[in-house]
C-alpha cells in the first residue's frame, strides 16, 4: 500500500469513530424540582407540561451544549433543563460531558520521509462540587457513608436503610432523601449540614445528591 493509500485509510478509519461518538442514549433520571417541559430546547419554546419533583422520567437526548434534555414518560414528552434532571441509580450511564473541541482518538503513521498523526485531545472532566457525608449517631459521630455530587441510591444499601441520624454538607451540594424507596414516601431537601435529622432520623432509604441552587 502506497503511503497516500495509507493516509486515505487514516482518514477514513478516523471518521468512522467520529461518526459512532455520538450514538443515542437513555437512562432514567428524576426531576429535582417543579420543572417545566417546553416544545424545544429553551425557555422561548412553549411548554407542554409539568414534571413534579422526584417525577422520574428517561432522558432520550440532550443537546450539544449539554443544558436541556428531551424526556418522556407514558403521557408527556419534551425537554427539560438539564439542571433540574439527576440520574438515579440502577439506570444506564449519566449523561455524556459536551463534545470536546478536540477528538478523544489518536491515529499516527510514521514512515520515512512521511508521516501523519490526526487527534490527541481529550475531554475535559468537571469536578464535583463537594459531597455530602451521612452519620449512623447524631451531631457526625459513628460510622459514616460520603458520597459525592451526582450519587444516588434507589435502594440504599442495607446497612445504611433506617440508620442515618445527621448529615454534614461539604461544598455546593445538595441531597434529596426519601422515606421509602424508589424516592417515594416523604421527601426532604439537606443543603446544609444537620446535626439532628428530626423526623427523618432512622427513616431514610433513598437519596440523590446534586449541585446546590
Amino acid at each position: 500500500m502506497n503511503m497516500r493509500k495509507l493516509a486515505t485509510a487514516a482518514i477514513v478509519a478516523l471518521a468512522t469513530l467520529l461518526g459512532g461518538a455520538g450514538t443515542a442514549f437513555a437512562y432514567d433520571a428524576a426531576a429535582t424540582t417543579t420543572l417545566n417541559v417546553r416544545s424545544g430546547p429553551g425557555t422561548n419554546f412553549r411548554v407542554v407540561g409539568v414534571l413534579d419533583r422526584n417525577q422520574i422520567v428517561q432522558v432520550i437526548e440532550c443537546n450539544a451544549s449539554n443544558t436541556w434534555c428531551r424526556v418522556q414518560d407514558r403521557t408527556l414528552q419534551g425537554w427539560a433543563s438539564a439542571r433540574y434532571l439527576q440520574p438515579v441509580a440502577g439506570g444506564t450511564p449519566p449523561r455524556p460531558q459536551p463534545a470536546p473541541t478536540r477528538p478523544d482518538v489518536g491515529i499516527s503513521i510514521t514512515t520515512p520521509g512521511f508521516s501523519i498523526g490526526i487527534g490527541t485531545g481529550r475531554p475535559g472532566v468537571t469536578p464535583p462540587a463537594g459531597q455530602i457525608c451521612f452519620f449512623e449517631e447524631f451531631d457526625y459521630r459513628g460510622r459514616s457513608l460520603c458520597v459525592n455530587e451526582g450519587a444516588s441510591a434507589r435502594f440504599i444499601e442495607r446497612f445504611w436503610d433506617n440508620r442515618i441520624r445527621s448529615a454534614r454538607v461539604e461544598g455546593n451540594v445538595e441531597a434529596t432523601v426519601c422515606t421509602q424507596s424508589n424516592f417515594a414516601g416523604r421527601c426532604a431537601v439537606i443543603d446544609r449540614s444537620v446535626r439532628n435529622l428530626g423526623m427523618l432520623s432512622d427513616d431514610i432509604s433513598s437519596y440523590w445528591v446534586s449541585r446546590a441552587r
